[in-house]
């Protein structure tokens, strides 16, 4: 690998990802084009070049019709719906959506589902930067097998955006 790319914009705008945290989400309820749109520009610094979108309206509808999320109000999108997509989004790039689905239960049946969603939040942004700068953080005692799982989901995660932003790294070299 060519030297440098720690210290690169595009590990530093994975470092500095910031996940929007439930009370930073639409307070308001969106339709679709916004929703879809919100939820690109959250991805953008971390999504792969060569991927035009996150999130597509097609997607949205699919993961309503596998009921990975529910319906829209009125063709309106509430804060939950945002949070369930936004973590969609992001486990997507690495586990299948019947695997998605079953996180998501699995962690809201043991906290609400702001607190399962802030959680998974600060333990992306905490994957991102171990993986990116390749330090631990310090041993934390675990808190039960939902935690586990989020922990395991979003390195898998990070794991994958590090590799492919090497790979552009270099390409652009």
């Amino acid at each position: 690998m060519k030297a440098g790319f720690e210290n690169s914009k595009l590990a530093d705008d994975v470092i500095s990802f910031h996940c929007p945290r439930w009370a930073e989400l639409p307070g308001i309820a969106l339709y679709m084009d916004q929703v879809t749109g919100y939820i690109n520009e959250v991805f953008a610094p971390i999504a792969p070049p060569e991927q035009e979108k996150t999130l597509s309206k097609a997607m949205v509808n699919n993961y309503v019709k596998l009921r990975v999320m529910t319906p829209p109000v009125n063709k309106k999108y509430d804060r939950s719906h945002v949070a369930y997509l936004i973590t969609i989004c992001a486990l997507k790039q690495v586990f299948s959506i019947p695997e998605i689905a079953q996180l998501i239960q699995t962690q809201i049946q043991h906290c609400p589902v702001q607190q399962a969603y802030d959680c998974f939040c600060e333990e992306l942004e905490q994957a991102f930067r171990q993986v990116f700068t390749g330090t631990l953080p310090p041993k934390q005692a675990d808190i039960g097998t939902e935690l586990s799982l989020v922990r395991g989901s979003v390195q898998a995660y990070a794991n994958k955006v590090y590799v492919q932003k090497t790979l552009q790294f270099i390409s652009e070299e």
